[in-house]
């Protein structure tokens, strides 16, 4: 919550620590109850969703403890279908809609939720899924100590959290249950910057943390049993106060589990969102004093470009490439232009910044509007008239989804099993190979190490890793200061200049320690990829890994006095050649140019319902289907991906007796360098069909 106002008496305090176009229709088929709600995987419900829009400071607004929509409103004006369509004329495909319920909720052990409540949240979110918005819908101010009647507390003493999870589990079963017939455009978001209300560093308090995971996955829990299409519908979660360093560090994050959900969901594929905010650094992004510590009306260094991406990377590393979809539920920067006129165009490049680093790592941003204008404000539109106040924001954030995205490459973190050893933070020197030198690797003048920081720790300046060889009796050592402030950055690297070349018979000996006096590592504090043997042309001439590791000598087991040995799994792959590449895109090409949907029909039999069919095309992957009130498709009012060949619409903005257009196309798919599957079409049919409306 960023009020970022005091507003008819009542105070926020705020903290902040941190393609594909549906419509806005639900599919329904003649008979498949899974028509009714289309599974959409990481991949398309992030490009479904971005960019977002907050519509802050309405239905989570409260005073002395009963919510109240208009009392953080200079224009005392409720949300309006109008508002949102504004929104959605400027480029905006999802809507997060902010919620608290304090004093709407009734006493135990029911905890009854105020019919009228739960009703103009229903109005509210059909204003956005009948414009075709993806709804992100929450339980927000409910776990704030810091607004009067907040309940969801994790700090709360150890007997009452029983009393807490009671009624957060009988609230989100109402909420379910209300919205369990609602397609794949709402997505539930469980509770909103949860924490203690004190603790914005990393000394957190492992007890209150284990509360909030236990509240995830009540949530996960209870929304999944409520059946329907909840039982597949894609939820989102926060970590510790949404802060990302505290939810993809080790600070005490757990993923709930998902054991309730659809069996139609792939077992390889998640349902799960992790909600994160970010308002970094804050003295530009949130902080109206200019006398206070950290106050600035500037951005833009390199320095500070580089910090967006650094912290999307953390998030991408530890969720993304794992199949969880990143939110940033909130993000943004407030109106400084009393302070420099310039401040219009900071924040341009600032939201811009953010989307391009988030588009590139599959996040998706959500900018917080809290319906202020002027000095210190969030908004980018009026809430009176419903009109743009910072179109060249908006314009900024639209043109980080032109084109292709920025460029993105990420060394994953390699799993501490297929590590050729793992330095602790210790006095003494830990060996990573030994042996006798073979023909491979005489002349060697260098060695490299190569090698990842604990997903916990930051290679910095304070993070040193001491190398060491001993070649035929000849010490060397260096040590290798920190340079990266990127927390579990992989792939570091240490170059060592030999005191003489190595000759084949030299005994050897490489080792590596550290004292990390920054030392937050719980386990390891770095993890030795491989060791490099470099020439004196510069050429590598040989590498030694796990999979290649000397043997050390055999050791008898004591039981069976055999020799015992182990298994070396084989090295991760984390990415695709670019031959192995452009051979799939090719094949995937070629197959698509030849497609044709030779046979398309279109039909009306019930009022406000068109079915379209078409006939099998070989080699598809799905297809897309689009339908228009024009036939130049200028106004599409569906554009839909599935792999059946039958797709039925119902909605109320199908007019009766109204003629729409209809065309189709196929599909086939290829994986990109990083696995993801990417998309190659077909043209659409040739023949468009139209249908008039019953």
């Amino acid at each position: 919550m960023k009020l970022k106002r005091i507003i008819a008496g009542v105070s926020a305090v705020v903290m902040a620590v941190s393609a594909m176009s549906f419509s806005a229709f639900s599919t329904v088929a003649d008979e498949p109850a899974n028509d009714v709600f289309d599974n959409l995987n990481q991949e398309q419900i992030t490009n479904a969703m971005e960019p977002g829009w907050n519509v802050g400071n309405q239905l989570e607004a409260s005073d002395k403890g009963t919510p109240d929509e208009t009392i953080w409103q200079p224009s005392k004006k409720q949300i309006t279908p109008e508002l949102i369509k504004a929104v959605k004329a400027q480029g905006f495909k999802s809507i997060r809609i902010p919620i608290s319920y304090l004093s709407k909720i009734g006493a135990a052990p029911n905890y009854t939720i105020d019919a009228a409540w739960l009703d103009r949240i229903k109005e509210v979110v059909d204003y956005c899924v009948n414009e075709g918005l993806y709804a992100i819908i929450n339980m927000h101010g409910d776990g704030y100590n810091s607004v009067q009647g907040g309940w969801l507390l994790c700090n709360a003493p150890d007997e009452k959290q029983p009393e807490i999870k009671a009624k957060y589990a009988a609230c989100w079963e109402q909420i379910a249950n209300k919205f369990k017939d609602y397609d794949e455009h709402l997505i539930f978001e469980s509770m909103n910057e949860e924490f203690d209300g004190v603790t914005h560093g990393k000394n957190v308090n492992k007890t209150y943390y284990s509360n909030i995971n236990a509240y995830n996955q009540t949530f996960v829990d209870t929304v999944r049993k409520t059946g329907g299409n909840n039982a597949k519908r894609w939820l989102l979660i926060p970590g510790w106060n949404t802060n990302i360093e505290l939810t993809v560090g080790d600070y005490g994050f757990a993923l709930p589990t998902d054991t309730n959900r659809d069996p139609s969901i792939p077992a390889g594929e998640q349902r799960i969102m992790i909600s994160v905010h970010y308002y970094d650094p804050y003295g530009f992004c949130g902080t109206e004093n200019p006398s206070e510590v950290g106050y600035t009306a500037v951005w833009g260094t390199d320095t500070e470009k580089k910090a967006i991406r650094d912290q999307f990377t953390r998030c991408y590393v530890s969720f993304v490439s794992k199949g969880y979809p990143v939110v940033i539920g909130e993000y943004g920067a407030i109106d400084k232009t009393y302070n420099n006129p310039d401040s219009a165009t900071y924040r341009a490049l600032y939201v811009s910044e953010v989307c391009k680093a988030a588009r590139a790592r599959g996040l998706v941003p959500v900018y917080w509007d809290n319906g202020f204008n002027g000095n210190n404000g969030f908004a980018l539109f009026d809430r009176e008239t419903n009109e743009v106040t910072q179109q060249g924001m908006i314009d900024s954030i639209m043109a980080a989804y032109e084109g292709e995205p920025e460029p993105f490459e990420v060394d994953i973190p390699l799993d501490k099993s297929q590590a050729l050893a793992l330095i602790y933070a210790s006095k003494n020197a830990t060996t990573i190979i030994k042996g006798t030198a073979d023909a491979s690797m005489a002349g060697a003048v260098k060695v490299r190490y190569l090698f990842d920081c604990a997903s916990d720790v930051a290679f910095n300046q304070y993070s040193e890793i001491d190398m060491f060889a001993n070649v035929a009796g000849t010490e060397t050592a260096k040590v290798i200061m920190g340079s990266s402030d990127l927390t579990g950055a992989a792939k570091c690297e240490g170059v060592m200049e030999l005191a003489k070349p190595i000759k084949a018979g030299d005994s050897y000996t490489f080792s590596a320690s550290t004292l990390s006096w920054k030392n937050d590592a719980k386990d390891y504090v770095y993890l030795i990829r491989c060791i490099e043997f470099i020439d004196a042309n510069g050429n590598v001439i040989k590498t030694i890994d796990k999979s290649n590791k000397p043997s050390e000598p055999v050791k008898n087991n004591p039981v069976t006095n055999s020799p015992t040995t182990t298994k070396t799994p084989p090295a991760k792959k984390t990415t695709i050649s670019p031959a192995a590449v452009k051979k799939a895109k090719d094949k995937a090409t070629k197959a698509m140019k030849q497609a044709k949907i030779t046979k398309l029909t279109a039909k009306s039999k019930a009022k406000k319902k068109i079915t379209v069919s078409w006939k099998k095309v070989k080699n598809a992957k799905g297809y897309q289907v689009q339908v228009a009130a024009k036939k130049n498709f200028k106004k599409s009012i569906l554009k839909k991906f599935t792999n059946k060949t039958k797709l039925t619409v119902k909605s109320s903005k199908i007019k009766s007796k109204k003629t729409y257009y209809v065309r189709a196309r196929a599909y086939a798919t290829y994986k990109d360098k990083n696995g993801k599957a990417q998309k190659v079409y077909s043209k659409w049919s040739k023949k468009v069909r139209k249908i008039k409306a019953k």
